[in-house]
């Protein structure tokens, strides 16, 4: 017999190995593959605060990224996963780091964020994030 939890719980550990595939996207500096895990209307609030909008804008800010600093890696680190009940959305946040060299220093940064995912045609991808830089 299936309980509703059942189903949460696949689906949490889907978005959990998406965004382990998405960090090593990054750490593999693969731009097109990072921009493959967001819808394309993706809207982001960086840590920052700059905003975007986009795949595409993403995609390019990866790119540049990587193009500047050629040991860059982020890291997102799940903390709670939550699947809504009412529409085919998820919730999830955690600790996200960032690390690179930059004029022969290591620069270390670290916050929180949130991220909302959405299921379509059976494919979770992020529909939004929102990044705060805590420490740097």
């Amino acid at each position: 017999m299936t309980t509703p939890a059942r189903p949460a719980l696949l689906a949490q550990g889907e978005i959990r190995a998406l965004r382990a595939a998405s960090n090593a996207a990054i750490a593999a500096h693969d731009a097109k593959t990072v921009a493959s895990f967001v819808e394309d209307d993706v809207q982001i609030t960086t840590g920052n605060g700059d905003k975007f909008q986009g795949r595409k804008a993403l995609r390019e800010r990866f790119e540049e990224h990587f193009r500047g600093r050629p040991d860059l890696v982020f890291v997102r680190t799940p903390e709670k996963i939550e699947i809504s009940r009412s529409a085919p959305l998820a919730s999830e946040r955690g600790e996200w780091t960032g690390r690179w060299t930059e004029g022969g220093c290591t620069v270390e940064m670290r916050g929180v964020y949130q991220a909302m995912w959405r299921q379509r045609g059976g494919q979770w991808r992020i529909a939004a994030e929102l990044f705060v830089l805590l420490d740097s």
